[in-house]
């Protein structure tokens, strides 16, 4: 009887402790909401970290500290500047972030105009896992849908790029929902058919 009860003793010790490393139930991707409009929830989004990296090491910074953080207030700015005016329907925003518009004058210098913005915008609220084809813009043109590196592209800019640890990249906003929308932040300013690679 001893050794049955030490039997029974160790198979309640064990389910007990192997119940508490399972989940309790699936959750799937949760969304972020906001009760704002698409133009304020662009303007008043964190974006991803930027960290200190090799040179914080000379102020005193680990490299994996958060140095600050690469928002969108260029895109809010060029919104309004622009009149494309997001406010007559839904839509799923691709956002470029400030160092994306930075990259953009620096490298490609081509003006960013109303029709470059409506490039990043597409009818309809879409969440990550719907942005896997191709997707018509508010602009008129297509944006290019392939699978590279596994992660999903929407011409030459990853949608929903999460970190490969700190230090190495960043988690970028997805799925972030405002009255009428949903945004995506992308490293990349999309400009009407300069996408011609393959899928």
């Amino acid at each position: 009887t001893h050794i049955i009860k030490m039997k029974l003793f160790l198979s309640a010790a064990f389910i007990a402790s192997a119940s508490a490393f399972a989940p309790t139930t699936f959750t799937g991707r949760t969304s972020v909401a906001r009760d704002a409009s698409i133009a304020d929830t662009i303007a008043s989004l964190q974006g991803p970290e930027i960290f200190w990296g090799s040179e914080g090491v000379l102020v005193g910074k680990d490299e994996a500290d958060i140095k600050g953080y690469d928002n969108f207030s260029k895109l809010a700015a060029a919104l309004e500047s622009n009149g494309v005016d997001l406010s007559s329907g839904d839509y799923t925003i691709l956002a470029p972030s400030d160092s994306a518009f930075e990259k953009h004058e620096n490298e490609v210098g081509t003006p960013i105009d109303g029709d470059v913005l409506k490039y990043h915008v597409i009818p309809g609220k879409k969440t990550l896992d719907m942005l896997t084809s191709d997707q018509e813009t508010l602009q008129g043109g297509t944006l290019t849908s392939y699978r590279k590196f596994r992660k999903n592209w929407l011409d030459f800019a990853i949608v929903g790029l999460k970190s490969e640890g700190p230090s190495k990249s960043s988690n970028w906003p997805a799925d972030v929902e405002a009255d009428n929308g949903i945004i995506h932040g992308i490293d990349t300013v999309l400009v009407p058919g300069a996408y011609t690679g393959s899928r």
